[in-house]
C-alpha cells in the first residue's frame, strides 16, 4: 500500500488509532473484503473468529489494530501474537488495508503495532505493491522464494526414520518447545508428525495448501525445529505425505534446498521480519498460516 502524502484536513481531529476488540468483527469482514476481493465477507468473518478466539485463549496482548473514523472503521491491520517456550516472543503483521480516502493515514498502524522492540515482526505474505513500503519501515526479506518439490525424491544419505503422528514418541528425546508446537497446531487441524532418528523426535508441520491458479493442493510446511531437518528426513516425509494424499511440498527458503527435487521460484511469498529474533526457514508457527485455519487458505492463496 503507498501512502498518500496529504490526507485530509482536519480528518485526524475524528481519526483514532485503536486495538480490535470483539464488537468490531461485524465491521471488519467487509473492509477487509474490500481490501482484499480474492475472499468473501463470509471468509473473513471466519477468520476473524478464529484469531479473536486464539487471541483470548492464549492470552495474547490484541489482536490488532483499526483506524476509527468516528465510529465507522477505515483502516486495519491484524496481528497474531505467538511465542515458542524458551524464545521471545513474536508478532505477525497480517492484512493490512486502509480505504483510499484515509491512506495517509496507514503508517499509524504500523507505527502502532511495531513500538515494543522485544517483540520481531514479521511479515509472511506481503503484497508487492506494499514490499518497499515495508523495507522503508525496517523490515528486512529472509526469505527469497518458495521451492516446490516430491518429497519422496529427496536426494542424499539419510538416517533410520521411525514416524510417530500424535503425542511425542516414548523413549526419544524432545525439546519442551518442540512438543508445545506439535500440540497446538496439531488442534488446529495441521498435519503433524515426528520423525524419530539416533534416539531424538524431529517435529514437522505441515498444512494443506492449493497452488494459486491450480486444482493441485501440496503440503504447505509450516515448522521444523532446523532448516536443514527437511532434507534429512525428506524421503520418510515423502512416504507420510503421501498416505495423506499428497505428493508435492511446498517449502519456503532463501535459496533452491540442497536435495530438494523441484523448481525454486525466486521472488513467490518472499517473507519479511524486523527484530532480534529472525525466524529461520521452515519456522511459520503461531503465524496467520495456521491461525486463520486450512480452509482460509485451501479456496486460494
Amino acid at each position: 500500500m503507498t501512502a498518500d502524502p496529504s490526507p485530509t484536513p482536519g480528518a485526524a481531529a475524528r481519526l483514532r488509532c485503536r486495538r480490535i476488540v470483539e464488537a468490531d468483527r461485524e465491521a471488519l469482514g467487509p473492509l477487509l473484503a474490500r481490501g482484499f476481493p480474492g475472499r468473501s465477507v463470509a471468509e473473513w468473518d471466519a477468520a476473524l473468529a478464529r484469531l479473536l478466539a486464539y487471541s483470548a485463549e492464549t492470552g495474547c496482548p490484541h489482536s490488532g489494530y483499526v483506524l476509527d473514523l468516528g465510529g465507522n472503521l477505515v483502516g486495519v491491520l491484524l496481528m497474531v501474537f505467538g511465542a515458542i517456550p524458551g524464545r521471545p516472543m513474536r508478532c505477525n503483521l497480517s492484512s493490512w488495508y486502509v480505504e483510499e480516502s484515509h491512506r495517509g493515514y496507514a503508517s499509524l498502524l504500523v507505527a502502532s503495532a511495531t513500538r515494543d522492540r522485544a517483540v520481531t515482526y514479521i511479515n509472511i505474505s506481503p503484497a508487492p505493491p506494499t514490499r518497499p513500503t515495508i523495507e522503508a519501515q525496517g523490515f528486512r526479506r529472509y526469505i527469497a522464494g518458495l521451492q516446490v518439490a516430491v518429497p519422496l525424491l529427496t536426494r542424499g544419505a539419510a538416517p533410520r526414520v521411525r514416524l510417530v503422528e500424535g503425542a511425542p514418541p516414548a523413549g526419544a528425546a524432545v525439546a519442551a518447545g518442540d512438543a508445545h508446537v506439535m500440540e497446538t497446531h496439531a488442534r488446529m487441524g495441521c498435519l503433524t508428525v515426528w520423525c524419530v532418528a539416533e534416539g531424538r523426535a524431529h517435529p514437522f508441520v505441515f498444512q494443506r495448501r492449493r497452488i494459486a491458479g491450480h486444482r493441485v493442493t501440496v503440503a504447505y510446511l509450516l515448522y521444523c525445529a532446523d532448516a536443514g531437518d527437511l532434507r534429512r528426513f525428506g524421503r520418510a516425509l515423502g512416504r507420510f505425505l503421501l498416505a495423506k494424499g499428497l505428493l508435492l511440498a511446498m517449502v519456503d527458503a532463501p535459496a533452491p534446498v540442497p536435495g530438494l527435487v523441484g523448481p525454486y521460484l525466486p521472488d513467490r511469498m518472499p517473507k519479511y521480519a524486523k527484530g532480534a529474533d529472525v525466524p529461520h526457514p521452515g519456522d511459520l508457527a503461531f503465524t496467520e498460516a495456521a491461525i486463520l485455519g486450512e480452509a482460509f487458505w485451501l479456496k486460494r492463496d
